[in-house]
């Protein structure tokens, strides 16, 4: 199996259209990081990370996305480094402590509705946020209390009922007179690590007016100006760069693959080419499943927090153009739920992300498990 540290011989193993696309994609660069180990610190180094010399020179891949400007500096060594755990407790036993007094086990009760009322799928339904992203943000909330109790199949469901949502909104906006333009986004976040503050898993849907989210519409941008230039798919383009370099684990129904330059930790991309417009919300429960599947890998290999956003083109007609869009989910691990030590800081927030996760390793494993249901 190929790892990140050998992109570069594996890029030079392209050839054809395939290469051509790379470089108009990606730019690969590789360093050496070198440092000086005191004495005193050299049995620490050996007990802690296994091999001296692999700390004393660290090989670190750059992969920047020339079109969206994406970038992630790759370092396997991070991901031995000693980190702090939480209390010394199975996070079971603390879900468990929250489901005492929990508002969301009784959300017909104890959350605030939409003012047109509540929408109800199988084990699912939806509320409003008491402290609203937006104009439109609602919950879609499980009847089940664990986080992490879910299956593909829930999954679908949850996705489904935030696209019966935001048809409802639109109905009601155009109820009310709203005829601007509005653009759905869905999210979830699971656990502390990923922003949530409440344990009893949910998801959270928004309708936002005028524009869509400025990372979505950045996205957007960059596919409309590739598409321009090279009049060619971006997204088409990019999965077929990440298929050639054996990171796709899926292509049924829907695309999946380990991106080349993760936000953070394990992130992976699920692709639904499609129709655009509302008949995208049709297929949610599709991408749902698909997200679901790889949901349940991510957990069954040890993962506790996860984030997840839902990149929704706008349902009606928009004076930009979001021709070759495709229905988008990014999935990416936030680390251990009892964890203290945060996987997001400057370097992410301001700079570029710096992730220990080897994406070719991740999609094998992947591959194998999804191959294995």
């Amino acid at each position: 199996m190929s790892t990140i540290n050998e992109i570069s011989s594996l890029v030079r193993g392209m050839s054809g259209h395939p290469r051509i696309v790379f470089d108009r994609l990606f730019e690969i660069r590789e360093y050496t990081g070198r440092l000086v180990l005191p004495e005193e610190m050299r049995g620490w180094v050996e007990q802690k990370f296994g091999d001296r010399a692999a700390v004393e020179s660290q090989r670190i891949v750059k992969v920047t996305n020339r079109v969206t400007l994406e970038g992630t500096l790759f370092n396997s060594l991070r991901g031995r480094r000693p980190m702090s755990r939480g209390v010394n407790k199975l996070l079971a036993e603390l879900v468990e402590e929250h489901r005492l007094g929990c508002t969301f086990c009784r959300a017909e009760e104890k959350t605030p509705a939409d003012i047109f009322g509540r929408l109800h799928g199988p084990g699912v339904v939806t509320a409003a946020n008491v402290a609203k992203y937006d104009r439109w943000h609602g919950l879609i909330i499980p009847a089940e209390h664990d986080p992490l109790h879910f299956d593909a199949g829930r999954v679908a469901d949850y996705f489904d009922l935030a696209g019966r949502w935001i048809r409802r909104v639109l109905q009601e906006a155009a109820r009310e007179g709203d005829a601007g333009l509005h653009y759905p986004f869905l999210l979830w976040n699971c656990l502390w690590p990923a922003g949530s503050s409440v344990v009893h898993g949910h998801l959270q849907v928004t309708v936002t007016e005028g524009g869509h989210y400025p990372r979505i519409e950045q996205l957007r941008r960059a596919a409309a100006a590739y598409r321009e230039r090279y009049a060619a798919n971006y997204f088409e383009d990019l999965f077929l760069v990440h298929r050639s370099l054996g990171l796709v684990s899926e292509e049924k129904e829907a695309r999946i693959f380990a991106s080349l330059t993760p936000v953070k930790e394990k992130e992976i991309w699920i692709l639904l080419p499609g129709a655009a417009g509302a008949a995208e919300l049709d297929n949610l429960a599709l991408l749902g499943r698909a997200v679901g599947r790889v949901l349940v890998y991510l957990r069954e290999t040890g993962t506790t927090s996860f984030n997840v956003a839902v990149y929704l083109p706008p349902p009606g007609p928009a004076p930009e153009s979001w021709a070759g869009f495709p229905l988008l989910a990014r999935v990416v691990d936030r680390g251990d739920a009892l964890g203290r030590t945060a996987d997001f800081g400057g370097m992410e927030l301001y700079a570029a992300s710096v992730v220990a996760t080897d994406p070719f390793l991740l999609a094998g494993q992947m591959r194998e498990h999804l191959g294995a249901e």
